[in-house]
């Protein structure tokens, strides 16, 4: 995949590190050459220019790319901008920093794919999300080992643990599942309608809209949602 990253601040750059480390195709552009150091060396094309001219991003083939993530943190307007030169120049998927409440209600308004709150997520968890759509939540353990949240493949549906394979095949261990609960009520809004469902045995039938919890290596885990 190819990705624009538009503001190298802390998050990111450190996106730009995860993105070149997972072996995606990353174009990084900011407006201050001195947040390009350590950039340069590492993606494909690193570029100072003003994101907020929208023939400068034509020029570095923003419009080319798969996702753009717009990583500016504290400038409204430019961000506002830049996102919407990113979708006059039709790029698939767009993920603008938020700023503030009014930034995500007027991001809301001009209907961006994906929303981002970098101080509760981080680029390491959100690279994995870009990469492998079935990823909705990943915490690392150290530099090998993670627990991920998978959606549940629909090969699965109707499947018992043990049918899976999944320590045999990959490795990976099934710490719980979470299966969606109309009725279940959470103090965090994007985390309502599941129910945890304990330790499951090997008996444990899986039906569609299920998320395994699952502990293993993060090739592993990458292995299997490749598969």
């Amino acid at each position: 995949m190819k990705f624009a990253v538009i503001g190298l601040g802390y998050f990111g750059s450190a996106l730009v590190r995860e993105l070149v480390e997972d072996g995606q195709e990353v174009i990084a552009i900011d407006s201050h050459a001195s947040n390009l150091r350590g950039i340069q060396d590492l993606s494909d094309l690193a570029a100072e220019a003003d994101g907020t001219d929208i023939e400068a991003l034509r020029q570095l083939g923003v419009g080319e790319v798969d996702t753009a993530i717009v990583a500016i943190g504290e400038d409204f307007e430019a961000s506002l901008m830049i996102t919407a030169h990113c979708q006059k120049l039709g790029v698939k998927e767009i993920y603008t920093r938020v700023i503030n409440e009014v930034h995500d209600h007027i991001l809301g308004l001009m209907q961006v794919a994906g929303k981002i709150r970098a101080e509760k997520l981080a680029a390491t968890y959100f690279t994995r999300q870009l990469t492998n759509e079935a990823v909705m939540r990943y915490f690392g353990l150290d530099s090998q080992h993670g627990i991920v949240e998978l959606e549940l493949p629909e090969k699965f549906d109707g499947a018992t643990i043990a049918d899976t394979e999944l320590r045999k095949k990959y490795s990976l261990n099934i710490v719980t599942i979470r299966r969606p609960n109309p009725k279940e009520y959470s103090f965090d809004k994007e985390d309502e309608g599941f129910s945890v469902l304990g330790t499951p045995g090997p008996e444990t039938k899986l039906k569609t809209g299920d998320r395994l919890v699952v502990f293993g290596k993060l090739k592993d885990i990458d292995r299997f949602c490749a598969s």
